[in-house]
């Protein structure tokens, strides 16, 4: 499959046009609840804010309830005092802001507020604001006598947010005040550049015309998808739709972009916040279905990353913050060539993949390369690679993380070297030091998961997991203990592990172990249990729209396990039906999902059709996908 290439300058016209009205409405916008995920502490909800402005926009902007730093949000639903708002480019909960403007007010009690992700209105001890956003420019309207925000820039720092020095690193703001409020460009790049952004932008429109521009750039995505399923369902799927298309950030400006990378401004086209070792998993194969027009701009844009650092990323937020383990860009890149995207170098990411896969870093020997341990100061790669080159895995006492940095590289290289940490009498990936010798005691050797859970995480080769378990019998009855004894936790109020990434494929792999049913037994009890409409959300962080593109894929019925082979396995679908419309790149299609002999409760598949054709495996390939067709699931009543 080849697609057609859409231009730079198409997708910009696309991205920054403002239409008054639209021929087609979607509805489904109606349905997003920007409050859902927005109330907790730390890894305990969905970490989300009311974000308001355009889709991949370089920032959105929030109605501050607090003060934000890394671990800490803008906003938060539990609170009741509107102390400012905020042009906020932090991606998720643990990374830092970079380049924000803040608005404050005097703080006063919320009165009420209406939050949409194209507009936002909210009234506070007595007085009323509103507000829009667009790309590069904000506009805040209402009695804004307290605020004294000037032309400028934040000062660059030496601290979470950045991670190294960057003396050409400065937000640049432009504020402008009108009648009924500010008008504000923001700009990586100038002051001038921050004036051109405000007056492309915003210029002489009006404040509805502006709303109207906004809105219709989520309208543009929301038309591409339409489901019909309960209502709950449908405020779910929607919201989590508009959490799927705030990241990765796009920070290009008229044809240049300020780079963190190299501390230089460039031309072309650039995305940042990348949560690339969650998004790997399902955010980055949804986009290449529902905005599959902006995968060659991300994919150049890592490549880009790479010229400009020296390596490809992990945590890019604006450059390298050390965070986060395995080889995650890697399968991104690996997943757009499969999937036969062409608008960027395939050549140079090859290159960049085997120098990611062969070329230890600086004092990768003598470095534990603990999360953002001197992050910034030393460019992201394979942690521990030193290692996993001479003994085929990395060792527990030389480098944290060990277990999960040689299963994700595996993954990455497509290879057996995960079967080198099988601890035959454990049953489990134990920790291995240098010397060969099995360490199960040994400390941070895993992220974000423990051995239970990591046992299951070698996406690419599940058969020849259960081989190394005495076969997929024996693979099964493991998968089903994992999920009886350890995936719900009745010790924090049945929220369950579904809230860390590496166990996002598990009830998956009974597809490929013969045991399809339970596929969608699972699948269909995460869908219901660990997702709701109330303003925790769901177990665990959003991490830039992955918890949602779970979601999403699961209610559709099938899911990337290895989004670099291009299946998808299927599950059990939440849906009625639904529809998808393909566009360019591809060629313009329209696949139609049915759900045969519906019912809420009804999780047992006994067959699926693609186009009148039997599917010969519980899996379906992204490239008939996009073909359009009708894709049919018939339910067991």
């Amino acid at each position: 499959m080849v697609l057609r290439k859409t231009s730079d300058s198409a997708l910009l016209r696309m991205f920054f046009a403002v239409a008054v009205t639209v021929s087609v409405k979607a509805a489904s916008l109606d349905y997003v609840d920007p409050l859902i995920g927005t109330e907790g502490s730390g890894s305990e909800y969905g970490g989300m804010m009311p974000c308001t402005g355009v889709p991949f926009g370089s920032f959105h902007m929030v109605p501050m309830t607090r003060l934000n730093r890394v671990g800490q949000l803008s906003f938060n639903s539990a609170d009741d005092t509107l102390i400012g708002f905020i042009l906020t480019r932090q991606p998720a909960i643990w990374m830092g802001d970079w380049g924000e403007v803040r608005i404050p007010i005097e703080p006063a009690r919320i009165d009420n507020a209406r939050y949409t992700p194209y507009h936002g209105q909210i009234t506070a001890g007595g007085r009323m604001f509103e507000y829009t956003a667009t790309a590069h420019a904000a506009w805040l309207r209402g009695n804004l006598h307290d605020v004294r925000l000037l032309d400028g820039h934040s000062s660059n720092r030496d601290d979470e947010n950045l991670g190294r020095p960057l003396p050409n690193f400065k937000g640049w703001r432009c504020v402008k005040r009108v009648k009924d409020g500010l008008q504000i460009g923001v700009s990586l790049i100038s002051l001038e550049q921050a004036r051109r952004n405000l007056e492309a932008e915003i210029g002489e429109r009006k404040f509805e015309e502006v709303v109207a521009g906004t809105k219709a750039a989520w309208e543009t995505y929301f038309r591409r998808i339409e489901i019909e399923a309960p209502e709950d369902v449908k405020t779910i799927f929607y919201t989590g739709l508009y959490h799927t298309l705030l990241y990765p950030r796009r920070i290009d400006e008229d044809g240049r972009y300020y780079s963190a990378f190299d501390d230089r401004v460039h031309e072309g086209i650039m995305y940042s916040c990348y949560s690339l070792w969650d998004t790997y998993r399902a955010e980055h194969p949804w986009l290449t279905l529902i905005a599959p027009e902006r995968v060659d701009g991300m994919m150049r844009s890592l490549l880009e990353m790479y010229r400009e650092g020296g390596w490809l990323p992990k945590w890019p937020n604006p450059g390298y913050t050390g965070i986060m383990a395995g080889a995650p860009a890697e399968i991104v890149l690996e997943e757009a060539i499969t999937k036969g995207f062409t608008g960027f170098d395939h050549a140079l990411a090859r290159e960049a993949i085997r120098k990611n896969r062969t070329v230890p870093q600086r004092f990768d020997t003598v470095r534990r390369w603990r999360d953002r341990e001197e992050y910034g100061l030393y460019p992201e790669t394979r942690a521990g690679l030193t290692s996993y080159l001479k003994r085929g895995y990395v060792a527990c006492d030389e480098t944290d993380e060990s277990v999960s940095r040689t299963l994700d590289f595996s993954f990455a290289d497509r290879n057996r070297v995960y079967t080198n940490l099988w601890c035959e009498s454990a049953g489990m990936f134990l920790p291995r030091r240098a010397n060969g010798l099995f360490d199960a005691t040994a400390k941070r050797a895993y992220t974000e998961c423990r051995p239970e859970t990591a046992v299951w995480c070698v996406p690419h080769d599940p058969e020849g997991l259960a081989s190394l378990m005495g076969g997929k019998a024996a693979a099964i009855r493991r998968l089903d203990d994992f999920f009886d004894n350890l995936f719900w936790r009745p010790e924090r109020g049945n929220m369950s592990i579904h809230g860390n990434e590496p166990s996002h494929h598990c009830a998956y792999l009974y597809n490929r172990f013969g045991a399809p049913e339970k596929t969608q037994r699972r699948v269909r009890e995460i869908l219901t249990r660990c997702y709701s409409k109330n303003r925790r959300g769901f177990d665990g962080n959003e991490d830039c729209g992955q918890m949602s593109a779970w979601y999403i894929l699961s209610a559709l019925g099938f899911y990337p396990v290895d989004p670099v082979s291009g299946y998808y396995e299927i599950g059990s679908p939440l849906v009625k039906s639904a529809k998808l419309r393909f566009g360019a790149p591809y060629s313009e299609a329209v696949l139609d999902i049915r759900v045969v002999h519906y019912a809420p409760d009804s999780w047992r598949v006994s067959r699926v059709s693609l186009d009148g054709s039997s599917l010969s495996e519980w899996r379906v390939r992204h490239a008939d996908l996009v073909k359009g067709g009708e894709l049919v699931f018939e339910m067991i009543p």
